[in-house]
């Protein structure tokens, strides 16, 4: 009734002239919601009397303070389950990297957090690799490859226990580690993003002044961080099954070609030896003549040139037969691709300006040289050149580029032509034995090449130019030899 009497009460500097006060607890169902304050300047004006009148007031302001604050439980609430339920579906991404980026991006949109980060940890090193951050910041982080070493600050503190940890003063913690791009941090929360069998990383949350967080908030990041680590799990499984489905694939493609190779193998090598032994009789016939006397010299002319060119025969079916023997490292020699090709130009040349094909070379000036058999490669190479001059019966150009591929460590090489392309119903087996575009074509030629780059751990593709002409490229590993410079 008068405050200057009551021992119990405290002056509070501002409010000496409080003389009476009234102080009524605001319940509900038991709990307290609030209290209401009522104070005069005059002692013995609030009595016993004022609080039974204010009584009807007291209890609306209750039922009106309980139903706020059921109104804005419900809002966070709803809040909270449209926020999980977007997050939930956006987790759908199969490739882990998507799915983390949009995870974080969730998070920040759907709680306004400053920054939202996740780590991974790096099997090798056991440090934390940042993979996905909000804003601009954390896209510049993510791009620097931002590393955090294990066990530091507050996220090593949540990957070393496995426990979930918030702070709302992170100057009190004593491991907290300052992020100069993230300056006005004052609340951090780490949640590891986890199944029974592995951590994935952590999910770091960070807020600003004003903005603590709640008990409330860290299960819910932790029911999200749950849903990522299945997500996450799902990302994993995917990637593992791809891998495996290619690794099969691969397998498979190189048993077909085994069985291939050893096929065409057999069946040059019978034809090869049937070729062969008339062409030895025929040999060895035209040597007993070219000993017999009183031949004229226009004779002994015609005998050497057939002679040559019966050498010339045989020593093709000996390269054919070569083609499918399996090479030995032995044989292989440091071998000069745009050299190959530039012979191979020399060889064609008279044949180029007879059909009117212009020819253009655009090597890589710095080319590495390739451990290969150059009589292979150059028998490709002058394949896919004379098989581009005929795409061409009314003339084009043939354009023939290298270039060194350093990220897969390869030498490419690429022969584009102006001709008719090739028909789309050929396309995908142009390398398969007897597949021709040409009228009198065999359809050995094309998988004789591709045969050989096979062999060689190459490979070779087809394709139709979108305007006009085709082009096929050939890729071949490059060994760790020097770079040989073009003058």
């Amino acid at each position: 009734e008068d405050t200057q009497k009551n021992p119990d009460w405290v002056v509070i500097n501002g409010l000496e002239w409080i003389r009476s006060h009234l102080c009524i607890p605001l319940r509900w169902n038991n709990d307290l919601l609030g209290l209401l304050y009522i104070d005069e300047d005059t002692p013995n004006k609030l009595t016993e009397e004022t609080s039974h009148l204010l009584k009807p007031l007291v209890n609306a302001t209750t039922v009106a303070l309980e139903s706020a604050l059921l109104i804005e439980t419900t809002r966070q609430a709803l809040k909270e389950t449209s926020a999980l339920y977007h997050i939930n579906q956006g987790l759908v991404a199969l490739n882990a990297d998507e799915l983390l980026t949009e995870a974080v991006e969730l998070l920040k949109n759907n709680f306004d957090y400053y920054h939202v980060q996740v780590f991974v940890v790096n099997p090798e090193t056991r440090n934390f690799v940042l993979k996905a951050a909000s804003g601009e910041i954390g896209k510049k982080l993510v791009e620097s490859k931002h590393e955090l070493r294990a066990g530091a600050g507050i996220i090593g503190y949540a990957a070393e226990t496995g426990i979930p940890f918030f702070t709302n003063n992170v100057d009190e913690v004593v491991f907290f580690v300052y992020d100069p791009y993230l300056p006005e941090t004052k609340a951090e929360m780490a949640i590891p993003v986890r199944n029974e069998e592995k951590l994935f990383g952590i999910l770091d949350i960070q807020q600003t002044t004003g903005k603590p967080f709640t008990q409330q908030d860290q299960q819910l990041v932790v029911t999200i961080a749950d849903q990522l680590a299945v997500a996450l799990h799902k990302a994993e499984l995917y990637e593992n099954l791809q891998v495996s489905l290619l690794q099969e694939k691969t397998m498979r493609n190189q048993l077909v070609q085994n069985e291939r190779l050893a096929v065409m193998g057999r069946l040059l090598a019978s034809v090869s030896h049937e070729l062969n032994n008339p062409l030895q009789a025929i040999q060895n016939a035209l040597f007993l003549l070219k000993e017999e006397r009183g031949m004229s010299q226009q004779g002994l002319n015609d005998l050497e040139i057939v002679l040559a060119e019966s050498e010339r025969m045989a020593s093709m079916i000996e390269r054919l037969r070569n083609t499918y023997r399996p090479p030995q490292t032995e044989d292989l020699q440091p071998t000069h691709i745009n050299t190959i090709i530039e012979d191979v130009y020399a060889l064609i040349a008279t044949h180029l300006r007879k059909n009117e094909v212009a020819f253009e070379f655009h090597p890589e000036v710095k080319l590495p040289i390739i451990m290969a058999l150059p009589d292979q490669i150059r028998q490709v190479a002058l394949n896919l050149l004379m098989n581009a001059v005929e795409a061409m019966p009314n003339g084009g150009k043939l354009t023939v580029c290298t270039q060194h591929l350093q990220r897969s460590k390869e030498v490419m090489i690429s022969v584009a032509d102006t001709g008719m392309g090739i028909a789309p119903s050929i396309l995908e087996n142009i390398f398969d034995p007897f597949v021709t575009n040409k009228k009198r074509g065999t359809g050995i030629g094309l998988t004789i090449s591709h045969d050989i780059v096979i062999k060689h751990r190459g490979r070779i593709t087809a394709e139709n130019n979108p305007d006009v002409g085709a082009t096929f490229k050939v890729w071949l590993p490059v060994d760790t030899l020097p770079s040989v410079e073009i003058e």
